[in-house]
């Protein structure tokens, strides 16, 4: 019998090899031009590209980049209550070069993750950490569901694999092709070039919104810490972490307790939580700072800053005709403006509004024992200024409670 001849499937594999190089010679050059997700530069990287890269999708490997390709002076760190309402982009910061790094559905793990990856390579002279109530208290994180073991913040993954991956991958190939689409449509995405998630955030309907996601999720929590709350190690090793690194680093280290939205914090009162104060977070994060500031004497002091109680810019009506808000997006999110308020705050710069002024407090071992009946007052005020506001808070917790069932949100806002 003949032998089987060779060449036709030498010629086939060869052709085979040959298209293999051709796409990844192909999608390397594209994503090196483009350089999406920021991971991929070269000397032929278009710059003109960045307003248009679309980070959404994978915002850990893009603020990852964003992090690789300049150096900053200023950052901030945390969930997307930091990442929609903090502005790196505020004149005020004149030729101080500052970049949002606050992920979507970030905890502890990953800020601190994050921060750590920042100040390898370049300490900064301030970072704002986002700490959102709670997360102190309990060991979930998504962080394994996120994109955050995929980005090089991940300190055990395989950089050679990741790298590759990069220059050479579907997904940043994608993104390269949403880039110019952006481009051409000339339609901006989400987020800008200093990592600030600042478009395409309206809701259809802010109260329906808070009424089917913020509430629900208020006492989704609230039944969870009926079993009792306690510090997690994981979380407090994490929170240790960030002051450890800043001190090291010689960085001004300032904690931001975000604010919520007087119908979603008034649940816990309403929903009569067994830590309604949140105390436990509180006290917790002041005895870790002042401890972290009196072993370090010699580096800047870290400090707190607590937004999160029944001032008026958070008990905003809600509206009852579909507009938008001023301060909010929903129950959990504040919009720029809030944002710009706060930093205004944390920072000393000028504010105009005198309301604005009084916004937020900083937290010591000092004023610590007066927040619990700052916050009752609060809540009280709001109770009687705004019954319309309080009695719809009290309607919709009922509902939800009544049907002992989760009532869907429906956008896709995450709720940390």
């Amino acid at each position: 019998m003949p032998g089987l001849r060779q060449q036709p499937y030498r010629r086939f594999a060869l052709t085979l090899v040959g298209f293999v190089a051709l796409v990844v010679v192909v999608f390397t050059g594209l994503n090196t031009w483009i350089n999406p997700l920021w991971v991929t530069p070269a000397p032929w990287t278009n710059p003109e590209f960045s307003e248009w890269r679309p980070v959404y999708r994978y915002q850990r490997t893009a603020k990852a980049g964003m992090i690789r390709a300049e150096s900053w002076d200023a950052a901030f760190f945390g969930s997307s209550r930091i990442d929609i309402a903090l502005d790196p982009s505020l004149p005020e910061w004149g030729d101080t070069r500052a970049v949002n790094l606050a992920v979507s559905a970030g905890t502890l793990p990953e800020t601190s993750g994050i921060l750590h990856y920042t100040l390898q390579d370049d300490p900064l002279e301030i970072a704002v950490v986002g700490i959102d109530l709670g997360d102190l208290m309990g060991g979930g994180s998504g962080i394994r569901s996120t994109g955050y073991m995929e980005s090089p913040f991940n300190e055990k993954g395989d950089a050679f694999e990741r790298e590759l991956r990069y220059l050479a991958g579907i997904s940043t190939f994608e993104s390269s092709i949403k880039t110019l689409t952006n481009r051409a449509e000339k339609e901006l995405p989400e987020y800008t070039p200093q990592g600030h998630r600042l478009r395409h955030q309206e809701p259809e309907n802010v109260e329906r919104v808070i009424y089917r996601d913020s509430i629900p999720h208020a006492l989704r929590t609230i039944r969870r810490r009926r079993v009792g709350i306690e510090p997690h190690p994981w979380k407090v090793d994490c929170f240790q972490r960030i002051l450890d690194d800043t001190k090291e680093a010689g960085t001004r280290l300032v904690v931001v307790i975000p604010p919520n939205h007087s119908t979603y914090i008034g649940v816990y009162h309403h929903a009569n939580d067994i830590d309604r104060y949140f105390m436990k977070d509180r006290t917790l994060m002041v005895e870790m700072v002042e401890a972290s500031n009196q072993e370090h004497p010699d580096a800047p002091p870290a400090i707190i800053w607590d937004f999160n109680d029944f001032h008026p810019l958070n008990c905003e009506p809600i509206p009852r005709d579909g507009s938008r808000m001023h301060w909010w997006l929903d129950g959990t999110h504040a919009r720029k403006a809030l944002g710009d308020v706060m930093l205004a705050r944390i920072m000393g710069w000028h504010i105009e509004d005198p309301e604005s002024r009084t916004y937020g407090m900083k937290l010591t071992r000092e004023t610590l024992d007066q927040r619990p009946e700052q916050i009752r007052q609060g809540y009280l005020r709001f109770k009687e200024a705004q019954p319309d506001d309080w009695k719809w808070m009290v309607d919709a917790a009922d509902a939800y409670q009544s049907t002992g069932e989760d009532i869907p949100a429906i956008d896709d806002t995450d709720a940390r």
